[in-house]
C-alpha cells in the first residue's frame, strides 16, 4: 500500500500535468506519457512508491566541484537540485499584463535548449523562449568560495527581449520539492536514499535566504520584490488543495504572491515558495539575478557573508580557468580531425565527470543512488584516471581508500574468510567476490604506469600478498570463486560467475608481476596461485562447452555467465567480454587456445543476438547498457575487428545525447542503463518494468576514456616483448586529405609517456607517422586500415613490407606507409 505522501505526490503531479498548472519535472512527464500500472514489485510496495522514486527515467545533467562531496543535478527545464538538500530551485516568467505564467516545463521541446559551452568545463546553460517573446537564460556552475574553499552552486538567471522590442514582466524563482532525481526513493528494505519532502519552508527576508526544514536553501544576491511561501495549514488530504495553495495558482488568479514568510506541510511534505523580480528590457538589454546554493556546510551570518563574498562572474572566470588547466593543460591530449572531433570533446567531459564524482579521493560511480565507494567500479575508474593523466586521484584511491576496505578480522563472510578480503558494506553484503582480483589488478596496473611512485611496494604487504592468498584459499570444490552477486548484470546471486574467476586471474597475474618487480620472496607462491585458478577456470569452461555440444546439441559456441548456467544463451554472457577488456587475458592466450577461441565466438554470439545499435540487456535490466556496449566495443578492438568497435562506439556516443520530443534528456553523459523508450523517442516502450541506475555513470565515463585511448594506441606483451599498437581502431572515414590524428603526453603501462601524430594523404595512398615521445625499448606496430601495404619507409630508409601489420623497431621517430 502506498504511503500518504507517495499517493499525494502522485495525484498532485498527475493533476498538475493534466491541468498544465505546475512545473512537473521531465521524468514525471515521461512516466505519464507512457503510463503503466505495472512496476517493480520486488523493490517497491506500490506504483506510487515506484513513481515517487523516479524508478524509470533517471536522466539529468550535473555540475560540481572536484573532490567535494555533493553535486547538483540540472533538470531538462533548468531545475537545480543539490543532491542532499531537501529542495529544488526552478525559474519561470510571469506576464502581469496577460496574467500568464510561463513555465519551461510546459513548453514544447523546441522552446527549451540546453548546452555546455565547453564540454570539459562543467557549466550548463539553459535557455527558455517564452510565448510572449521573452527569453530566460540560466548559467549554472559550482565553485569553491572563501578561505575554506567550501562549495557553492551558482545560478545566474537573466531575462531579455526575444525580438528587441520593449518587454516587461517578472523573472521568478520557485523552491519546490520534486526535481530531476525524484521525490522520495523508498524501497521495501526501508532505505530512504532520496527524500525531498519539504515539511517546513521559511523565507528570512532580512537575509534574502530560504530555509528548508532545518537547513539553508537558496540565497539571493538581491532580494525579490514579491514573495510567497505555501504549505498545508489545515492538514488537508485533498490533492486539489495543493493545486490551489500554490504560487502558480496565485499568479494565475490574482497576479500576486501571498507574502507569507513561513509554511508547513506534515501530510505530504509538498511546501513550495516563489520569488519575483520585475524587469523592463529592450534591445540587447538583460535583467539578471544571482542565486547561490550552499551545497557545503554553511551556518551563521559570517558564513552567509562568505557565501556572497566573491562576485559571481569572478567565480565563473576562476571556475573556467581551473577546468581549462586541468583538462586541457595536463594529461593525455587526443588530437582528432573534424569528422570525429566530437569524440575528443566527450573525452574531456568524461574526465571532468570523474573528477566531479571524486569525493575526497573516492570516485563514486554516480551522484545519487551510487554515491558511495565500490572496489569494482573504482578499479576501472582509477585505471582510466591513471592512464589519462589524473594520477594523483588514482593514487589516492588505491593508496588511501583501498587499504581502508581491506578486512583484517578473523570471522567469515558467507563461505569465505574475512581476513584478506577487499570490500566494504557493498562487497560484504552482496558477496562480491570479484573485488580482490579488481583491487590487485588496479594496483598492479598503476604500479606499471607510475613505477617511480613506489605504490606497489608500499601496498605489497599486507594488501597485495594477503589479498592474493585470499583468492588462493577461498574457492569452491571445483577451484572457482563461490556464488555471489559481483555485478547485477551477470545474473542471479546464488550462482557462480566466470566474471569473478577472470578478475581473480588478472589480479593474481598482476600480483605475481609486482612481486617480481620488487623482488619479493613470494613470487613462486603467487604464480602457483595463478596457475591453480587458471587450471580450474579453463577446465570448467571446457566442461561447459562440452556439455553444450554433447548434451544440448548447441551448434553455437558461447561461454555462459557461469558453470551453473549450461545452455543459458542470454545477455548475461556479457561478462565474458572481460576476457578481452579490461583483463587482456587473450594476450598470450592465458587460458589456452580452446578457451581463447570460445571467448572470440562468444563476442560474435552476443553481437548477433543482443546488439541493435547498442547492447540490449533484456535478461537483467530490460534496457540498453551503455558501459556494457563500450566493453563489447573494446573487446572487439582487441579481437582485431575495429569496424564493429566503430559501430558500437557510434551508438554509445549518440546515447550520451538522447532527445525526447525534441528536448535534450542528457548533455554528454551515460546512465548505467539507457531506457528503450528514451533511446527510441518512445517508439519502443517495454512491456515490463526496467532497471535504471545513476547518471553520469562513473564506470561508463571510465570505459569511454579507456576505449578512446586504446583506439589511438594500446600496449601489448608488457612483460616479454613490449610493443605498442599505433592507431589500431582508427577507421578510414575518420581522416580526410591531409588530416592528422594522434595524442600527446599519454601515460603508458611501460612507465613512460607516449605521443605521436599520424597524417593521412589519401590522394597519394600514404600515411605519415611521427613519434613525438616514447618509452625506451618499446617497438611499434601500425595495423594499416586503409588498404594492403605496398611500401614502408622507416627514418628515411625503405623496408620490405611484411603484411598489413607494419612493425617498427624501437627508437625510430618517423615512418611512412604506402597502401594500394
Amino acid at each position: 500500500m502506498a504511503q500518504t505522501h507517495e499517493w499525494m505526490f502522485y495525484e498532485v503531479m498527475w493533476r498538475g500535468w493534466t491541468q498544465q498548472s505546475l512545473p512537473v519535472p521531465w521524468w514525471a512527464r515521461q512516466a505519464f506519457r507512457a503510463w503503466s500500472d505495472d512496476f517493480d514489485r520486488g523493490t517497491y510496495e506500490s506504483k506510487e512508491a515506484a513513481f515517487a522514486s523516479n524508478a524509470l527515467y533517471r536522466y539529468w545533467h550535473m555540475v560540481g566541484v572536484k573532490d567535494h562531496r555533493q553535486e547538483s543535478l540540472i533538470g531538462q527545464a533548468g531545475e537545480v537540485e543539490p543532491v542532499y538538500d531537501k529542495y529544488v530551485l526552478t525559474f519561470f516568467l510571469y506576464d502581469p499584463v496577460s496574467g500568464l505564467t510561463h513555465l519551461p516545463q510546459l513548453a514544447d521541446g523546441a522552446a527549451v535548449e540546453q548546452r555546455m559551452p565547453r564540454p570539459h568545463v562543467p557549466t550548463v546553460v539553459s535557455t527558455y523562449r517564452a510565448g510572449h517573446d521573452v527569453t530566460l537564460t540560466e548559467r549554472i556552475f559550482a565553485a569553491p568560495v572563501g578561505p575554506r574553499q567550501r562549495a557553492v552552486t551558482v545560478v545566474q538567471a537573466s531575462a531579455r527581449s526575444g525580438d528587441g522590442a520593449p518587454k516587461e514582466g517578472w523573472l521568478c524563482a520557485a523552491v519546490v520539492p520534486a526535481g530531476p532525481s525524484g521525490f522520495q526513493r523508498h524501497d521495501r528494505q526501508g532505505r530512504l536514499l532520496t527524500d525531498r519532502r519539504i515539511t517546513q519552508l521559511r523565507y528570512a527576508a532580512d537575509q534574502a535566504l530560504v530555509e528548508t526544514n532545518t537547513g539553508w536553501g537558496p540565497a539571493f544576491d538581491s532580494p525579490p520584490e514579491q514573495f510567497g511561501v505555501y504549505g498545508n495549514p489545515d492538514h488537508s488530504h485533498d490533492p486539489d488543495s495543493y493545486l490551489v495553495r500554490s504560487p502558480f495558482h496565485d499568479l494565475a488568479h490574482g497576479g500576486k504572491l501571498n507574502g507569507a514568510l513561513q509554511a508547513e506541510d506534515q501530510i505530504a511534505g509538498l511546501c513550495s515558495a516563489a520569488f519575483a523580480w520585475p524587469f523592463r528590457v529592450s534591445g540587447d538589454e538583460e535583467f539578471g539575478i544571482t542565486v547561490r546554493l550552499p551545497v557545503d556546510f554553511f551556518q551563521g551570518p559570517a558564513d552567509l557573508d562568505e557565501l556572497r563574498s566573491v562576485d559571481a562572474d569572478e567565480l565563473h572566470t576562476a571556475h573556467e580557468a581551473f577546468w581549462e588547466q586541468k583538462i586541457k593543460g595536463s594529461g593525455l591530449q587526443p588530437e582528432l580531425p573534424g569528422e570525429v572531433g566530437h569524440l575528443g570533446a566527450l573525452f574531456g567531459q568524461a574526465r571532468a565527470q570523474l573528477l566531479v564524482l571524486s569525493d575526497h579521493g573516492e570516485i563514486h560511480p554516480g551522484p545519487t543512488v551510487y554515491d558511495s565507494f565500490w572496489i569494482r567500479d573504482s578499479s576501472v575508474e582509477a585505471t582510466a584516471c591513471s592512464l589519462v593523466g589524473d594520477e594523483t586521484l588514482a593514487e589516492r584511491q588505491l593508496g588511501t581508500h583501498y587499504p581502508l576496505k581491506f578486512n583484517r578480522g578473523g570471522g567469515r563472510i558467507g563461505p569465505c574468510a574475512e581476513y584478506g578480503f577487499f570490500g566494504g558494506p557493498h562487497e560484504r553484503d552482496d558477496r562480491e567476490w570479484d573485488s580482490n582480483g579488481q583491487a590487485l589488478w588496479a594496483i598492479g596496473r598503476y604500479d606499471r604506469t607510475y613505477r617511480g611512485s613506489g605504490l606497489g611496494a608500499k601496498l605489497y604487504l599486507p594488501y597485495v600478498r594477503d589479498g592474493a592468498r585470499w583468492l588462493r584459499d577461498n574457492r569452491d570444490g571445483f577451484g572457482l570463486l563461490h556464488s555471489g552477486w559481483s555485478a547485477e548484470h551477470l545474473g542471479e546471486r546464488d550462482k557462480p560467475h566466470y566474471w569473478d574467476d577472470l578478475w581473480g586471474l588478472a589480479g593474481l597475474y598482476e600480483a605475481a608481476r609486482l612481486a617480481e618487480r620488487i623482488g619479493a620472496p613470494e613470487v613462486a607462491e603467487l604464480w602457483g596461485a595463478f596457475d591453480d585458478l587458471k587450471a580450474a577456470t579453463a577446465a570448467s569452461i571446457r566442461w561447459v562447452l562440452g556439455e553444450q555440444r554433447d548434451r544440448l546439441g548447441e551448434w553455437e559456441t558461447y561461454i555462459p555467465t557461469g558453470p551453473g548456467d549450461v545452455g543459458r544463451r542470454d545477455s548475461t554472457m556479457i561478462g565474458a567480454a572481460a576476457y578481452f577488456h579490461p583483463l587482456r587475458l587473450h594476450m598470450g592466450s592465458k587460458l589456452g587456445d580452446e578457451v581463447d577461441r570460445a571467448a572470440r565466438h562468444t563476442l560474435d554470439t552476443m553481437y548477433a543476438r543482443f546488439v541493435t545499435g547498442g547492447f540490449r540487456h533484456d535478461a537483467a535490466w530490460n534496457a540498453y547498457g551503455p558501459y556494457l556496449t563500450l566493453q563489447l566495443a573494446h573487446a572487439y578492438l582487441f579481437a582485431g575487428e575495429p569496424e564493429k568497435t566503430d559501430r558500437l562506439l557510434g551508438w554509445t556516443v549518440a546515447a550520451a545525447f538522447p532527445r525526447t520530443g525534441g528536448q535534450e534528456a542528457a548533455l554528454g553523459a551515460w546512465n548505467e542503463q539507457h531506457a528503450y523508450s528514451v533511446a527510441s523517442d518512445f517508439a519502443e516502450v517495454p512491456y515490463r518494468p526496467w532497471y535504471m541506475g545513476d547518471i553520469p555513470h562513473g564506470w561508463a565515463a571510465a570505459e569511454y576514456l579507456l576505449l578512446l585511448r586504446d583506439i589511438l594506441f594500446f600496449e601489448a606483451d608488457e612483460d616479454r616483448d613490449p610493443h605498442l599498437y599505433i592507431a589500431p581502431g582508427v577507421r578510414p572515414h575518420w581522416l580526410g586529405e591531409g588530416e592528422t590524428i594522434g595524442c600527446e603526453r599519454a601515460p603508458t603501462l611501460f612507465g613512460g609517456d607516449f605521443g605521436y601524430r599520424l597524417t593521412h594523404r589519401p590522394g597519394q595512398h600514404r600515411v605519415d607517422v611521427e613519434i613525438l615521445r616514447a618509452p625506451q625499448g618499446v617497438r611499434f606496430v601500425y595495423p594499416c586500415r586503409f588498404g594492403p601495404v605496398t611500401g614502408v619507409t622507416v627514418d628515411g630508409e625503405p623496408v620490405a613490407p611484411a603484411g598489413d601489420d607494419v612493425r617498427i623497431p624501437a627508437g625510430m621517430r618517423r615512418f611512412t606507409v604506402e597502401y594500394a
